[in-house]
């Protein structure tokens, strides 16, 4: 039964997030008015609103325009509820778990607006940056301030490197090759960054960057094969920072003592 309340209220917030995603970057009230079609504007009614189950009844359409809804909102509900569900069972229902639910709270809404505009808000990473800063401070939260601390100078300082090494070194020759953009990373990334290593810690922003990195090669060379990103196309490094920061944040630690094993330094 507690498996599926901690699901049932993943998907509650994933259905919030979907509204921080579109009504954020709009400079619109998370609060008010209450939520509305994208398409004709007609206010959803209460049991249109429940979150995946609506969207499977009305077929994926507005009951009142019969325009088509964004897959997208089902999609980040079941994200956010198996999210909800996942760090249940890592981290036990206690106190403590308000510190990862809020992290993934900021990681869901804030890579969900890199996608649609390439942004990242300032004040909403910073805002999830001084909540973490604040989590390290209360006794019992299995976190301490200078693993935030350091966490969050690490990510701070792999963007600044990242940035430094395109301007100096790679922008030349890249905008020989029809790479246009000035900048190897957006300043966005920056806080964004360090918020994500103020929730995971040294070793959990170590391997959140490494599997940001990674993943993102990846993605992108996959998407030239397809053809769907092309050459010099911006793409947004924040869905990957926050597939690191999850990564980093249930098995960050214990990856990164891993690898030092492996590499026989432990």
């Amino acid at each position: 039964m507690i498996y599926l309340l901690v699901l049932i209220l993943g998907l509650v917030f994933g259905s919030f997030f979907n509204v921080c995603i579109w009504r954020i970057p709009r400079g619109e009230s998370i609060n008010y008015p209450p939520s509305r079609c994208p398409r004709c504007g007609k206010r959803i009614r209460f049991y249109d609103n429940i979150p995946v189950v609506s969207f499977l009844i009305l077929q994926g359409r507005c009951r009142d325009c019969n325009k088509p809804i964004s897959i997208r909102y089902p999609l980040i509900e079941l994200l956010s509820g198996f999210l909800f569900l996942l760090t249940y069972i890592r981290f036990g229902l206690n106190p403590a778990i308000l510190r990862p639910l809020s992290f993934i709270g900021f990681l869901v809404i804030l890579a969900g607006i890199d996608i649609d505009h390439k942004i990242l808000p300032f004040k909403l990473s910073l805002s999830g940056l001084i909540l973490g800063m604040i989590f390290s401070f209360i006794p019992g939260f299995q976190f301490n301030i200078g693993k935030a601390f350091w966490g969050g100078v690490i990510g701070a300082v792999f963007v600044l490197f990242a940035w430094a090494l395109w301007r100096f070194v790679l922008a030349k020759p890249f905008r020989s090759l029809g790479v246009k953009r000035a900048e190897g990373m957006g300043w966005g990334d920056l806080p964004f960054a360090a918020m994500i290593g103020v929730y995971v810690g040294p070793k959990g922003m170590a391997v959140a960057l490494a599997v940001a990195v990674v993943s993102g090669v990846i993605a992108g060379v996959v998407g030239r094969i397809w053809g769907k990103t092309k050459a010099g196309a911006e793409v947004p490094f924040g869905p990957f920072l926050a597939l690191g920061g999850l990564v980093g944040l249930y098995w960050g630690e214990m990856l990164f003592d891993l690898y030092l094993r492996a590499i026989g330094l432990a």
